[in-house]
């Protein structure tokens, strides 16, 4: 379980400072170069993990599995779509925290029908943190970073369910045995096929491919990297312990998007930023006891 705590708060530093990044991008660059480059990007990286850690994948292609692993890669591949328009369209500090909420979905598909076993205390905090990342976004106002705040909230909502899905047929997979390796072959194959969909459109239409540049880079590189460690933190530990965990990254996303989107924080926000700093906190020093 430490291991897999280490794990998640890697994940928080990734996923914040990723959803920052690719918030500045959304709002630079066209929509079909994005998708385009943040498809491309992850192929790249989540390969690259296959050919470091378990080359033999790359000699095999069983459809089985694939077939197995395609409701994660469907969710996932849906959850980068739609994160673009969320993040484009509502106020990062408020959309962040609406898409990081996708524990309270987990912890009942863990209880329910993964049968993970939590005690109550643990049960406790993990709904609270949760429920303070919704009121988190209670308090959202129209502004130059949310041109259109409903559609924002309507599309984070739809990520969210489709992550908490996403998790949940993931950990499914490694308790049936499959590999985290398996799952990045067959993810990195898709996003691949996904970049060059992207990439004729780009071809066929008045839009130009824009040459990669750092803020490409960072805005689709950061985040697939937080994804792998997630799934390290879900292999080596409980769904309902870890996700709660990783979905703090939401509180550094709110912080730093006060200073480098100038969004500001009110009061009320700043009360349930510390609810979910201390759950978490506690919620970490549960699961080191035995």
């Amino acid at each position: 379980m430490f291991l897999s705590i280490i794990f998640a708060l890697l994940v928080v530093i990734f996923w914040a400072t990723g959803e920052i990044s690719y918030s500045k991008l959304s709002h630079r660059l066209d929509r079909a170069n994005v998708y385009m480059y943040q498809y491309l990007t992850r192929a790249i990286i989540y390969l690259f993990v296959v050919l470091i850690f378990d080359i033999s994948l790359f000699s095999t292609f069983n459809i089985d599995t694939f077939l197995i692993f395609l409701p994660i890669i469907l969710c996932d591949l849906f959850a980068s779509y739609v994160v673009n328009i969320a993040v484009s369209n509502g106020k990062l500090s408020v959309v962040s925290p609406i898409m990081a909420a996708y524990p309270i979905v987990d912890i009942f598909l863990g209880i329910i029908l993964l049968k993970e076993k939590i005690g109550f205390i643990e049960m406790l905090l993990s709904i609270v943190i949760a429920i303070a990342i919704i009121l988190l976004a209670k308090n959202q106002k129209k502004s130059k970073n949310a041109p259109h705040p409903l559609k924002g909230i309507i599309f984070s909502v739809i990520y969210m369910l489709l992550v908490a899905f996403s998790v949940y047929f993931e950990k499914g997979a490694y308790i049936d045995n499959f590999s985290i390796y398996q799952l990045y072959f067959y993810k990195g194959i898709v996003y691949f096929f996904t970049s060059i969909f992207f990439m004729t459109i780009i071809g066929i239409s008045p839009v130009k491919l824009k040459k990669p540049n750092m803020d490409i880079i960072k805005g689709t590189a950061i985040t697939p990297i937080g994804n792998v460690l997630n799934s390290f933190a879900l292999n080596f530990g409980n769904m309902i312990v870890v996700t709660p965990i990783s979905s703090m990254y939401s509180v550094l996303t709110t912080y730093a998007s006060r200073k480098v989107l100038n969004e500001k924080i009110s009061i009320k926000e700043s009360i349930c930023i510390s609810i979910i700093l201390f759950g978490t906190i506690t919620l970490i020093i549960c699961g080191l006891i035995p």
